[in-house]
This record gives C-alpha cells, sequence and structure tokens, in this order.
C-alpha cells in the first residue's frame, strides 16, 4: 500500500480524520494498529520481522534510559548501545548488501557464492537510521522516554514516515506534544493543524501524480535506449527529465508524509527546500533530503571532528560520509560511485572557496548553471543499472560516439512533454514562496483573492491528480525501494 493508493485515499483517510479530532492519545490508540497494517499490505513477507525490530529497539531504548541514570552501571548503557546499533545494521547489512559483497568476492576471489534474491524489506534504511538515532540520543540524554512505550512504538512504525522517510528525530517528531502546548483541545487548533496538514498532503499529492509521473515514461524510454542509441539531445532531454521526476517523486512524497503527521499532531521539518535553486554543490546537499544530511551530519560528520580538522582528517571524514551514503542508497556501483562523485564536488568547493560573495546578479544567476549540469550528471550515474551504461549515457550527452548531436526522437519528445517539463523546470525554483511573500505584504483585498484563487488552483490540481489515479495510472515512489 501507498500513500497514492486509492483504497488509501478513499477509504482509510477518511476515517483517520475523523479520529484527528481525538485527544492525542486516542490518535496514538488508532495510527498504532493502522501503521501496521499498512506495513503488513506493503510488506507481508516481513511483519514478523519488522514487529520484532520494533518492539526490540523499543526494549533497548527504554533498558538505555534505565541504566545511564546510575553512575555504577553507565557503561552498561554503552554496552547495550552498541548492541542496538550493531543488530540494527546487521540486518541492514543482511538484507541489502550481502549478495553485492558475495558477488564481488566471485569476481575477485573466483569463488561460487550465489545470490538469494532476497526481497528488500520495506523502509529498512529508514527504520534504522530512525532506531539508531534514538537508541543514541536516549544515551546522550537529550531524549527523555514516556513512561507509555506506544510513543516510540508510534516514532518506530508511523505509516506515514515507514516507506521513505523523513528521518524525523524523536524529540521532534513528538515536538508539538513535548511543547505543553494543550491548543489541540481547541477546535480552532485542530483545524488550522489539518489546514496545514492538508495542504502539505495536496502538494505533494500533486507533485507526485501531475508531474513526476508524467515524466516517468520519458525518464524511463532514454534510459532504456539500447547501447546508447540516440544523439546528444536526446540524452540530455532524457537526464533532465529524470532530474526533475526524482525531485517531484521524493518531494512529493515527503510533503505527503510531513502534512500526513501535521493533522494528528506528528512534527517533521521540511525535507527539502528548492534544491535546484542552489548556488553550491554543499548548498544542493543541505536543500536536498534534509534530514538525511543532518542524520549522517549529527551521527557520523561531527563524532568524526566535522570539518574543524586539518585537510588530511577532513578529506578522510567527507570520504567516509559519502562513501556510506553511497552504500546507503543501494547495493551496486552505480550508488558507489555516485557518492564518491558527490565527494569530490564538496571537497573541491571546501578547497576552493572564496571569502565573500558576488554582487553581481547576473554573475549570481550564472553560477548555478555549472551547479545544475554537475547534478544532472551525477543523477545519471545515480539511475543507471551499472556503471558502463552511466559512461555511455554521459559519453553521447557530448556527442561522443556514435549519434552525433540532433535526434529525432528528442523532438517529437519534446513536443509532447515540454508543457510539463516548462511547468516543473518553474516549480522547481522557489516562484510561489516568493508570490506569498509579497502577498503578505500586500495584505489587501488583491491578495486576498490570488490567495483564493492559488487556494483553488490546488484544489483542481488535485482533482485531476484523483482522476487520473482512478484511471490506473499509479507509479511507486522511487525512494521506496531505498
Amino acid at each position: 500500500m501507498q500513500l497514492t493508493d486509492p483504497s488509501f485515499l478513499f477509504f482509510i483517510m477518511p476515517l483517520l480524520l475523523v479520529v484527528s479530532f481525538a485527544g492525542f492519545g486516542v490518535r496514538m490508540a488508532v495510527l498504532i494498529p493502522v501503521s501496521l497494517f499498512f506495513y503488513a499490505c506493503g510488506s507481508p513477507e516481513y511483519f514478523v520481522l519488522f514487529v520484532a525490530a520494533v518492539i526490540a529497539n523499543t526494549a533497548l531504548a527504554y533498558l538505555i534510559s534505565a541504566l545511564r541514570k546510575r553512575e555504577e552501571t553507565m557503561p552498561f548503557s554503552l554496552c547495550a548501545l552498541a548492541l542496538g546499533i550493531a543488530a540494527n545494521l546487521g540486518i541492514l547489512f543482511y538484507y541489502k548488501y550481502v549478495d553485492f559483497f558475495m558477488m564481488n568476492m566471485n569476481t575477485v576471489l573466483g569463488t561460487s557464492f550465489k545470490a538469494r534474491e532476497l526481497l528488500l524489506p520495506l523502509g529498512i534504511s529508514f527504520m534504522t537510521f530512525k532506531a539508531i538515532s534514538l537508541l543514541v540520543d536516549v544515551y546522550k540524554g537529550t531524549v527523555e522516554l514516556s513512561r507509555n512505550p506506544a510513543y516510540p512504538i508510534l516514532y518506530f512504525s508511523f505509516f506515514g514516515q515507514i516507506i521513505s522517510g523523513p528521518i524525523a528525530r524523536y524529540n521532534e517528531f513528538y515536538q508539538e506534544r513535548l511543547s505543553d502546548d494543550h491548543s489541540e483541545a481547541d477546535i480552532s487548533g485542530t483545524l488550522k493543524r489539518l489546514a496545514d496538514g492538508g495542504y502539505l498532503f495536496l502538494r505533494g499529492f500533486c507533485k507526485k501524480t501531475l508531474i513526476a509521473n508524467l515524466l516517468l515514461p520519458l525518464a524511463d524510454e532514454v534510459f532504456s535506449l539500447p547501447k546508447g542509441d540516440g544523439g546528444a539531445s536526446i540524452f540530455w532531454l532524457g537526464s533532465i527529465a529524470f532530474s526533475l521526476q526524482l525531485y517531484y517523486d521524493f518531494s512529493g512524497y515527503s510533503d505527503m508524509a510531513i502534512g500526513i503527521g501535521r493533522m494528528f499532531g506528528i512534527h517533521c521539518e521540511d525535507n527539502f527546500n528548492y534544491p535546484y535553486a542552489s548556488k553550491s554543490v554543499s548548498e544542493f546537499w543541505r536543500r536536498w533530503h534534509i534530514s538525511l544530511g543532518r542524520w549522517f551530519k549529527d551521527y557520523v560528520y561531527l563524532p568524526l571532528g566535522g570539518s574543524r580538522v586539518s585537510q588530511a582528517r577532513l578529506f578522510l571524514n567527507l570520504f567516509t560520509v559519502w562513501l556510506l551514503t553511497g552504500l546507503w542508497h543501494g547495493d551496486n556501483w552505480t550508488f558507489i560511485v555516485w557518492g564518491l562523485v558527490n565527494f569530490c564536488g564538496v571537497y573541491l568547493e571546501k578547497l576552493l572557496r572564496r571569502k565573500g560573495e558576488h554582487k553581481s546578479s547576473v554573475i549570481d544567476i550564472l553560477s548555478r548553471v555549472p551547479v545544475l549540469v554537475f547534478f544532472n550528471l551525477q543523477w545519471v550515474i545515480f539511475n543507471s543499472k551499472d556503471l558502463a551504461s552511466a559512461i555511455t549515457f554521459i559519453l553521447r550527452m557530448f556527442g561522443i560516439g556514435k549519434g552525433g548531436f540532433a535526434d529525432a526522437r528528442a523532438s517529437v519528445l519534446l513536443g509532447e512533454y515540454w508543457p510539463v517539463l516548462l511547468a516543473a523546470a518553474i516549480l522547481a525554483f522557489p516562484v510561489i514562496p516568493k508570490i506569498k511573500e509579497k502577498l503578505d505584504k500586500r495584505n489587501d483585498g488583491v491578495s486576498s483573492v490570488i490567495y483564493a484563487a492559488l487556494g483553488f488552483a490546488l484544489c483542481a490540481a488535485s482533482v485531476l491528480g484523483f482522476a487520473i489515479l482512478v484511471s490506473g495510472e499509479n507509479n511507486p515512489f522511487l525512494y521506496g525501494n531505498f
């Protein structure tokens, strides 16, 4: 089951909205079984494993919390933390990477291990990172667990975030609940919570159904070209289509997940902040998949020493983070190389960073072009089935090899897809926030009319998205495989 499944949207979601008016305890009592049902529908083969992992991590969190409160048992709390981290990473490694390492051992050592072809447990990467973050934060004392174990259980299992995140922290997840803000009992506070969450949900829904899903056939066709047949123009078109498709697919899911959580008083920070408007590689990664970047920063990069170290140590720290980031995404050399390519981009920027910023708006705009080109190329590596295909694709983009530059099929595809490509390109930049900023400054009748028009446009787009889903056009979220 996905957040865009008609069965979820038209049956489960309306029932949950009724529960959202109840107190937080009632909401939690309903959300936990719904979350377990959601997981059972999406990954029935691993439902028992998932429940066992939730229970084990909850028990470990309470054990670590109890042990760290007494000086004589503090060393045991560290042992419990190490056990929890090792167990979570062990499960992730077993299901996600064992085959990859065995196949590469066959190549290097001439052994004959056979791939097991195991299905990947739903959301295992996100579950692992949420578990590690809670165990570490409890050990550090930055998280105080409630006596009610339902809190960590819901944190681990919440259906809105189990497929593709975001990787919310425990204190962030329950931010509204822990802030001693009891406005949820007020009907106006509840309606505001539903309105804010509903807006985010519909925004993400439109991103997914009206842009990502529509760009999917274009990207798939180009990336499926045999042996890189075609001119440079069609490869640029395909790479741009995938770059936009991935952004709207993943940011769309994040908006929907954050919106659902907000409806029920569960908090999570934005996971995307218009990354294609970035002026540097580092800035891009501060705006893209923000929760993952924060996780690696807080639990890997800073413990290694961060950036306030020697150049050699900085090189090692960044290399470690990006190697692990590539591995986290999948068991393919393309992901490892993709991670190392981004490491090179970030590290070179740190070496070449200049003090001060350009004042010229023209230079400011032009400085974004090489960043966009860089990410267009690295997404090719990310989306290719193997390194040979990625290299061939990139070479064809620059007219190297057969095919030249022009391509008749590219003209046909551009003529068919230009409206969605244009809309996707424009909305990938903070156009709407700029409009809202200007409207807020005016605060007059005109701004109210424009706000009403924007709201009507979102509702109309959502209806169109629902119609597309009902017609059977529903593709899985890309990051559901991670």
